[in-house]
């Protein structure tokens, strides 16, 4: 069921009211199921049974996280079931204790990004100051969910060769997950479902950019494969997720739930280094015989972590730099600037100087001849230079190819820092901060000429996420987290601040009637019969600043109503002086109908420039 209202200004600004209210007392409201509570964590479940297979009721359990120390206490129920739902990635122990038994325990029992495990234990009788270890696999069917999907874990993430160390290139070893070849990231399809309908979480926190619907981290903007990357070296695994469940909702592709690591109570970290010189290790193109087309990347970086106070306080964090440099080897067509022969040009429409002598200095328009670089009295043409315009790129020879050789420069910086703190043995709390910072130059049309007319892209991608996990005793666990992902891009014309005022170099004799140098720089100017334009073209704008703010608490899963609360805003433009703002307010509930069987609905309100759209909608699942 769904309906909507064109008009709906007071409701909306009472959504958009209660939407902040909610979310700057979000630590303080305990009373919800999350949206994507454990998108970055994973889950133990089981029971204790006696050797009879008996539930022991009461016994006490411990799930132990070997890397940092800390230890969760659980009591089974009456039918001798536990769980630990918000434990961070890794390998646990579990164990069992209870009056007139053994001990018993299982070691080395992974927990991945977003899975459930089942771990079930058989008590012997005995004293309890003796210990049975069990040792064995964890069964590789998944008997807790029916979700289809799986986990890429650290280990292959940073064996598998990866060009770009772009994690989401590895999403193809999915199954049912295809990619385009020579698309940038985001260009994966689920199932035959349309091109980037993932949906991305980063720590829990959705990777949504409203303006075109992609992601914000590891995006594409313009040119490249992503302009921002979170390190491989710092995800901990990612898993993915086909017929995932109603409370992640948003798009129909795969969810794809990324987990950073955490600092250990041991020091440890890598250093990495990764570069290509297309002089060494590259043939020559074959539309340049014994020319190699340069090409060079340097990638490298490091992550470290480890302990503040033992078992209590841990930091990681890292850095990988990306720097790029590439010639695009494509040959354009422009006219020559000498005489060619009337075989060559039989129509006089090849060679400026063919062109002139046919019309004449009566017919040719001074402004033409200027931007030209053309005497129309004598048919010659004078290279530009930094006393003479002449915007066309000077050809001397008797054809009309031309190999521009414009190089697009992609220098790319990334950072992180993650610190968890475990306050006791109820209390734990995290921080997360990734900051992207790059500045392209970028040749982002074939047919452009000169490398004023290039496009700076700078970008500034950033995400900040914070979370709680509270667990006052084995039947209730809170896990409160709020996060915001922020991107602004700009694509700007290298001339841009090339206005008519200035002269030459510093501005151009074509009057294009702007005047303020923020949205200055010469207009495109086809040629016609040939494959080229004057100018840097129509491509230019902002995309940001842009983002989304998710916040989400959890309680027992009895619960019967869930509520979420998310925040959007987007500023996008294609043109500089046609920017166009959007808020989206959203506000959805998630209750229980009956065991397994949930209802959705949300509230949305976006205000616009042409009045308020308010949309309910309402899904049984």
């Amino acid at each position: 069921m769904s309906a909507s209202i064109t008009r709906g200004g007071w409701v909306c600004a009472s959504l958009r009211r209660g939407v902040q209210a909610l979310g700057a007392t979000v630590v303080l409201l305990l009373i919800s199921l999350p949206l994507f509570s454990q998108a970055n964590q994973g889950t133990i479940q089981g029971g204790v049974f006696d050797q009879t297979g008996g539930a022991i009721a009461g016994a006490t359990v411990s799930v132990i996280d070997v890397a940092r120390g800390v230890t969760r206490a659980l009591t089974t129920d009456a039918s001798g079931e536990y769980v630990a739902p918000s434990l961070l990635p890794g390998t646990y122990t579990v164990r069992a204790e209870a009056k007139g038994f053994r001990v018993t325990e299982r070691s080395g029992v992974l927990v991945e990004v977003g899975k459930t495990i089942r771990v079930d234990l058989t008590v012997q009788p005995g004293e309890q100051t003796q210990t049975v270890t069990v040792t064995g696999e964890i069964p590789e069917i998944d008997t807790t969910d029916s979700t289809l999907g799986g986990t890429v874990s650290n280990q292959a993430i940073n064996a598998l060769p990866l060009n770009g160390r772009n994690f989401e290139r590895l999403l193809q070893l999915r199954p049912g997950v295809v990619t385009e070849p020579g698309h940038g990231a985001g260009n994966a399809s689920t199932n035959g479902r349309r091109t980037g309908n993932d949906l991305l979480l980063v720590e829990g926190v959705a990777q949504i950019g409203p303006s075109n619907g992609t992601t914000t981290l590891n995006a594409v903007y313009r040119t490249g494969d992503a302009n921002s990357l979170v390190p491989i070296d710092a995800i901990q695994e990612f898993n993915t997720q086909q017929n995932y469940k109603a409370e992640y909702g948003w798009r129909d592709g795969s969810v794809v739930n990324v987990g950073v690591k955490s600092g250990t109570n041991s020091i440890h970290g890598s250093a990495f280094a990764f570069g290509r010189d297309s002089s060494a290790t590259d043939a020559s193109n074959f539309f340049t015989p014994g020319v190699v087309t340069n090409a060079t990347v340097e990638q490298f970086g490091a992550v470290a972590g480890g302990p503040i106070i033992k078992d209590k306080l841990f930091w990681f964090m890292g850095y990988e730099g990306l720097r790029t440099t590439l010639t695009n080897s494509v040959v354009d067509t422009i006219p020559a600037d000498v005489l060619m022969t009337p075989a060559q040009d039989p129509n006089n429409q090849l060679s400026m100087v063919n062109a002139c002598l046919a019309l004449g200095p009566a017919k040719i328009s001074p402004l033409s001849a200027q931007l030209a670089g053309l005497n129309p009295t004598t048919c010659v043409v004078t290279p530009a230079s930094s006393t003479f315009e002449n915007l066309f790129p000077f050809n001397p020879n008797q054809s009309n190819n031309f190999a521009p050789n414009l190089v697009t420069t992609g220098p790319l910086n990334n950072g992180f820092i993650k610190g968890d703190y475990v306050l006791g043995p109820h209390h734990h709390v995290s921080g997360f901060y990734f900051i992207s910072k790059s500045y392209q130059h970028v040749g982002y049309d074939t047919r452009q000429l000169l490398p004023q007319w290039q496009a700076n892209v700078p970008s500034d991608v950033r995400m900040y996420n914070g979370a709680w996990t509270w667990t006052p005793n084995s039947t209730w666990v809170n896990d409160a987290r709020a996060g915001y992902s922020y991107l602004y891009a700009k694509t700007l014309s290298g001339d841009t601040s090339m206005i008519p005022a200035n002269p030459w170099p510093s501005g151009y004799g074509f009057n294009t009637g702007v005047t303020n140098p923020l949205y200055g720089g010469l207009p495109e100017i086809d040629i016609g019969g040939f494959q080229s334009y004057l100018g840097a073209g129509r491509r230019t704008g902002w995309r940001g600043p842009e983002g989304n703010a998710t916040s989400a608490e959890s309680m027992p899963s009895n619960l019967a109503l869930i509520l979420s609360t998310s925040f959007t805003t987007t500023t996008h433009t294609t043109e500089p002086t046609a920017r166009s703002n959007s808020r989206t307010y959203k506000v959805s509930w998630r209750g229980r109908r009956k065991a397994g069987r949930f209802w959705w609905a949300i509230l949305t309100c976006t205000p616009g420039l042409t009045g308020t759209q308010l949309s309910f909608r309402m899904i049984g699942v």
